[in-house]
């Protein structure tokens, strides 16, 4: 599955982060399957926002976090520790972590960041 950005020109660091993981994790071909057409899913850390747009063969990135399905935010160290280590138990319950939208949806991009770390 291909990652790209709608405006190469606007990617903030946020976004390259996430371009990075998801270029790793969707080379395993089941899991690039169990995402596609996921829909849009937002993230925000850092006072940075970042949409990824999951179709059927590629995923689109483009800055800010606009009508998500569903989304997830905190503090870039938490989010970076949920991409390192797949534990969001954790933060999410003390606050440092947030969700809102389908959260069915973001389970499903677990599959990414797991698959991310294996490669």
């Amino acid at each position: 599955m291909l990652v790209r950005f709608q405006d190469p020109a606007k990617v903030n660091l946020l976004g390259h982060l996430f371009a990075s993981i998801l270029n790793r994790g969707l080379k395993d071909a089941a899991v690039a399957r169990k995402v596609a057409s996921l829909g849009r899913i937002g993230m925000d850390a850092g006072g940075m926002g970042i949409t990824a747009e999951f179709g059927a063969e590629e995923v689109v990135l483009a800055p800010g976090r606009e009508n998500c399905r569903a989304w997830v935010g905190g503090d870039m160290s938490d989010l970076l520790g949920v991409c390192l280590t797949g534990a969001f138990v954790g933060p999410w319950l003390s606050g440092r972590l947030r969700w809102g939208g389908n959260p069915f949806a973001l389970l499903k991009l677990l599959a990414v960041l797991d698959a991310a770390r294996t490669a």
